[in-house]
């Protein structure tokens, strides 16, 4: 302030015209400095007031950038993570793991985990490549499959044991692989695979391509490719028809199932009004046939085995014809 007062009182004086008859009182000079001098002691504090904000204001914008540039981070090392993520029996495979298990599966779709059972071991005649994710499984009889509609959407039972993996979740298995083509995205479908065992020690497989379920019909099977392996006759009728899903609670509309077939009465199924397959069927002991209404049952079992035995064992599995993006 004092500084401030003789620079402005220094400089006024040396401005002061001599001998043309100015007069200036002490009085009046000394309030005309000191106005001046707050003048200037105000400029300052807004000129600091300033720097103060813009300082302020510049480091707000580098907290701004600091935290965008760890979000970009988060999310390049979520999105690596993700690609990272078991979403098919190759990525087990590259993380060095090759024994049938439970293993953590990572549905693209539905952005979550689910455990199911994975066969490392069963090859394929389509891919040339071993490793099958098990969505249906059929081993010992200890769960029910007498079950309705939201069980066979949501899934139940056991992956080490019994089991069926949902609707939900199998119709999410079949889009796990989504390729870029010029005019867009396809998806690519995976493999089915059919493995049946008999109580007698007879096993046989069959393998489809193109697995495909629509989630607007009510999970309807859609058409497969070529069919490949032991557990069919070539020129005998498949054993899917293209049917919606039916339980005892929620029957397709406009089907009528007959008395001596497969039907909702004791499990859900891809059933027609008489059809050739039903592998959520009852479970069968060792000393009994196969049964076409009640049990586990597939059409091409009495033409390609002569003993016609109760199944064992039955599953479904998929499996991709590469890895995709």
């Amino acid at each position: 302030m004092k500084w401030i007062y003789f620079q402005v009182v220094f400089s006024l004086y040396m401005a002061i015209p001599l001998n043309q008859g100015v007069h200036i009182t002490a009085t009046g000079f000394q309030i005309k400095v000191i106005n001046l001098s707050r003048q200037l002691l105000l400029c300052r504090e807004l000129i600091g007031l300033r720097n103060e904000k813009c300082k302020n204001i510049l480091e707000k914008e580098i907290r701004k950038l600091k935290v965008s540039l760890f979000e970009v981070g988060a999310k390049r090392n979520a999105l690596t993570a993700a690609q990272n993520l078991n979403t098919d029996r190759t990525n087990i495979h590259l993380s060095g793991k090759y024994v049938s298990d439970v293993y953590p599966i990572w549905l693209k779709v539905g952005y979550r985990f689910i455990d199911i059972y994975c066969d490392m071991e069963s090859g394929s005649y389509i891919t040339n490549k071993t490793g099958w994710i098990t969505f249906q499984q059929r081993k010992n009889g200890k769960i029910n499959f007498n079950r309705g509609w939201e069980d066979y959407v949501n899934g139940f039972g056991n992956p080490n044991e019994d089991y069926w993996a949902g609707l939900e979740n199998i119709l999410m298995l079949t889009n796990q692989n989504l390729i870029v083509l010029n005019h867009g995205y396809s998806t690519l479908r995976p493999n089915l695979r059919v493995d049946l065992k008999g109580w007698d020690g007879f096993n046989a497989h069959v393998e489809y391509e193109r697995f495909t379920l629509y989630s607007n019909r009510n999970y309807k099977i859609g058409r497969f490719g070529k069919r490949y392996g032991t557990g069919f006759q070539p020129n005998f009728p498949d054993a899917f028809f293209r049917q919606e899903f039916s339980t005892f609670d929620k029957k397709s509309e406009g089907t009528s199932f007959q008395t001596n077939c497969p039907g909702p009465h004791n499990s859900g199924w891809w059933f027609s009004e008489c059809g050739f397959s039903n592998l959520n069927g009852v479970y069968q002991g060792p000393n009994q046939k196969m049964s076409k209404r009640d049990g586990i049952y597939w059409r091409h079992w009495f033409l390609i085995n002569t003993n016609k035995t109760a199944l064992k064992h039955a599953s479904m599995k998929t499996q991709y014809p590469f890895r995709g993006n």
